[in-house]
């Protein structure tokens, strides 16, 4: 029996998104004061949800993407995953509408305003996790999980 490369690079997908998420949820937790900033900066929410909102969607980030890298609950983190960036998408449009030059509070790899960067970064990270989940949803109707493995020739 052997795997299908293909599957091997989905499946490689799955993980480095989950990394990138799990990255940008822990840096929100270890700074968590620079991301409080930031959500109240976007202006979009009372004050009495932003602490609930700095305190667990770092949180909802660390273990969705957790879960992803090791394969628990795929489609669940998934669709956590695509939900996540869209809103984040979302409220980019919204703030760039508003002409707010605030930093975007993202948590990944270096500090940038809110504006076309982020925008095309949350779009991406939209269709990557939509589209692993639309292969997961296919796979899943197509055999589940024995249509991994392939027999050899």
């Amino acid at each position: 029996m052997r795997i299908s490369s293909g599957l091997i690079g989905l499946r490689a997908l799955e993980v480095v998104l989950g990394g990138l998420f799990f990255y940008a949820g822990l840096q929100k937790v270890l700074h968590i004061h620079e991301f409080a900033e930031a959500v109240l900066a976007y202006q979009l929410l009372p004050e009495s949800l932003v602490g609930l909102t700095v305190a667990g969607l770092p949180w909802l980030e660390v273990v969705a993407g957790f879960c992803l890298v090791v394969g628990l609950k795929r489609r669940s983190c998934l669709i956590l995953l695509t939900g996540l960036a869209a809103i984040f998408l979302v409220v980019i449009f919204i703030t760039m509408g508003r002409g707010l030059k605030i930093d975007c509070g993202c948590g990944l790899f270096f500090q940038r305003q809110v504006g076309l960067g982020a925008v095309l970064e949350d779009a991406v990270l939209l269709i990557w996790a939509a589209g692993l989940y639309w292969w997961e949803l296919l796979r899943s109707e197509n055999g589940g999980p024995e249509s991994i493995v392939q027999e050899a020739p």
